[in-house]
């Protein structure tokens, strides 16, 4: 769980919603049309935007946001060092009985091991791999761009609907009591999409692209390993260049 987004988030919302309790009757910034407006037309835009497939799949991303199940960078530097320690000591073929190991830990590197255990060329275990890692750059940078989309959508949607809520108060001048409860209607549109962009959107994206990033580099670990695995290279040396590509320190989780 990433407490960070957690606290950011829920400690936003609540932040202002005492800074409304504060200031007057909450009641006074519930206005369901404005709601309507705000969601359902950034939502609807972003289904014109983007397969209904890939929309969904970008808005139930936001679970990644909270609960990434990426490993610890140490815990996973030193699984893999481990591996490698155990095919120099006793032969890739050592590896077949880690297989379902392999797979539980992450179906890419699953994949890739079996393809090195059953005696593919490198190259052509590097090709494939890479060949996966663009359709997951793919899906992920998708799932990404779902939500900086709503984020620009929201306060778009937010303005549209102070727009009608303006033309609308126009057509009352000849009542001022009505000028500012209309007004004040009008503007809670822009307020929605404002704080749906600012405190949801804009963060989860950022969020989503940090462990977009974090997981291709997981994944290139899995392609260092291989190959150290098949030119029988040090393990030290492949821990060397894992901190090095996961930004790990020495000394770190000890």
């Amino acid at each position: 769980m990433d407490i960070g987004t957690v606290i950011g988030i829920l400690g936003a919302f609540i932040l202002l919603v005492v800074s409304i309790a504060l200031g007057g009757s909450p009641l006074a910034f519930v206005n369901i049309p404005s709601l309507l407006i705000v969601v359902g037309g950034g939502f609807a835009a972003s289904l014109a935007s983007y397969p209904l497939k890939e929309l969904i799949n970008g808005v139930k991303a936001i679970v990644k946001a909270f609960k990434p199940g990426l490993p610890d960078p140490v815990e996973h530097v030193e699984f893999l060092v481990e591996v490698v320690n155990k095919a120099r000591k006793n032969g890739i073929l050592a590896l077949e009985a880690d297989i379902d190991g392999f797979y539980e830990k992450d179906p890419f590197f699953g994949d890739i091991m079996r393809m090195l255990i059953d005696g593919q060329d490198i190259e052509e275990i590097k090709s494939n791999a890479e060949t996966a890692l663009m359709k997951l750059d793919q899906d992920l940078s998708t799932e990404v761009s779902v939500w900086e989309s709503l984020g620009e959508l929201f306060p778009a949607f937010g303005m549209i609907g102070t727009l009608i809520g303006l033309i609308q108060m126009l057509q009352n001048l000849n009542d001022p009591s009505a000028l500012g409860p209309g007004m004040a209607v009008a503007m809670i549109t822009t307020l929605y999409g404002a704080v749906l962009a600012n405190v949801l959107c804009v963060p989860v994206s950022k969020k989503l692209k940090y462990y977009k990033d974090l997981n291709l580099l997981l994944k290139e670990s899995y392609i260092l390993t291989v190959e150290a695995i098949n030119s029988g290279t040090n393990p030290n040396v492949l821990r060397s260049k894992l901190m090095s590509l996961l930004g790990v320190r020495a000394g770190e989780g000890e």
